[in-house]
């Protein structure tokens, strides 16, 4: 997690994302619908499952993970 944080930082100092962004809630939530289908349930990961996790950047963008 912590060399995915970086990525998300950049975001924020590049207005992407509100300052106050905690970088290591937005890649637990992004991680997590996907960790979960791969590790607990074996379903696969479709476009849909990417959609999901991807909603999390917009809440991100909302100020919904600082």
């Amino acid at each position: 997690m912590r060399r995915a944080e970086p990525v998300v930082r950049r975001a924020v100092d590049r207005g992407e994302l509100p300052s106050g962004t905690d970088p290591a809630e937005v890649i637990k939530n992004l991680a997590a619908p996907l960790y979960f289908r791969v590790l607990i349930t074996a379903e696969r990961v479709d476009a849909d499952t990417a959609d999901r996790a991807a909603a999390v950047l917009a809440a991100a963008r909302h100020g919904g993970l600082g």
